[in-house]
Parts: C-alpha cells; sequence; structure tokens
C-alpha cells in the first residue's frame, strides 16, 4: 500500500484551489455524508493531500461547485504528516458586490461572480447566534454570508445574488470567523 497522499490521490476527486496568482490543481476526499453527527446540510469534511497547498480561506472548485474552507489542520501522528483535514462550507451562489459612489449617486460593482453560503439565520441554534449578533432581537429576518476576506465587502454593500435578490451588509461583520473567511450578516432587501 501506498502512502497516505497516494492513496487519497486514487480515491479522491481532481479540484482545482482558485488563487489570484494562479489555480493549484490538486485532489480532496469528501468524508462520506452522515459521518459526523452534527454537520450541517452546506458542510463537508475531507481530507487534501499534503502536497496540495491548501490554505483556510481558499476556494476550492470541484465540478461546478464551490466550497470554502473554513477549518484546517494538519493531521500529524508520532511527528509524521499524514494529510491536511478540512472542514468545507458548500458555496450555495455568487453575488456581486457592490458600493455607494458618492459621484455617480449609485451603487456600483465592486467584485462580480463571488462564490458564497448565503443561509438563514434558522440554521443555527438561536442561542449561537446571540453571542456572533449582540442585540439580535429575532424581529428581522438576517441571513448569514460566508466569503472569503478578500471578496470586498463592508458595512454599506449591497450583494446581489443570481436571482437578483438584493442583501444589504450590516455592521456586525465577523472578519474573524475563520482564517480568510468573513461572516456577514445580511438583509434581503424587499423589492
Amino acid at each position: 500500500m501506498g502512502s497516505v497522499d497516494e492513496v487519497l490521490k486514487s480515491v479522491g476527486e481532481p479540484v482545482t484551489i482558485i488563487r489570484t496568482g494562479g489555480n493549484v490543481s490538486t485532489y480532496l476526499y469528501i468524508n462520506p455524508k452522515g459521518s459526523f453527527e452534527r454537520s450541517a446540510p452546506y458542510e463537508r469534511n475531507c481530507m487534501m493531500p499534503t502536497d496540495s497547498g491548501v490554505i483556510s480561506g481558499d476556494l476550492i472548485q470541484h465540478g461546478s461547485d464551490y466550497y470554502l474552507v473554513v477549518n484546517l489542520f494538519e493531521d500529524r501522528r508520532v511527528g509524521e504528516f499524514f494529510d491536511y483535514k478540512a472542514r468545507l462550507f458548500k458555496c450555495n451562489t455568487t453575488v456581486a458586490v457592490k458600493a455607494y459612489n458618492s459621484m455617480t449617486k449609485a451603487f456600483a460593482n465592486v467584485k462580480t461572480g463571488v462564490p458564497c453560503l448565503i443561509i438563514d439565520s434558522n440554521a443555527y441554534l438561536m442561542s449561537d447566534r446571540g453571542v456572533t449578533v449582540p442585540g439580535y432581537s429575532g424581529r428581522d429576518d438576517v441571513y448569514y454570508l460566508y466569503a472569503q476576506s478578500g471578496a470586498g465587502i463592508d458595512k454599506n454593500s449591497i450583494l446581489v445574488d443570481a436571482a437578483s435578490n438584493h442583501f444589504r451588509a450590516t455592521d456586525n461583520i465577523n472578519a474573524f470567523f475563520a482564517s480568510g473567511v468573513v461572516e456577514v450578516p445580511v438583509k434581503l432587501e424587499v423589492k
């Protein structure tokens, strides 16, 4: 039997780590669904080879799907580096990030085609939300958006998804959710 890297490459699936300076081709093995008792439907656990170069906050393309690496650690045993273990968030949409331009008095695109995960606030237990968004009283429909930190999102951003839904970022942005990943509470604007 070969090394862990060789096994992962033989049973894993080819993926691309999307990087500004150049994409990286590698492999990942997504653990079977249900192998972790408390995983949310948008979470996946995976293993990646030691030579993948993956880092927390990376965006991974797997076929037509995108995943954010939100938790990553090196699996080391007796001093030997076996593989990377990662928790992934499956992105369910892409958004255009818009910012207000005071010269034109209109919102203009800052960045387009940003893969992200948008979930309803009810996807978490309310006790968990109280820690992330102090003062949240449950009166407004709040959604949570997870994207790479470099997406250009700030408290004045409007985010437009593929279905032309407009979400307004709140000022409770959690830039420290995970290394390279930002958590943004957003409110759906009524058209």
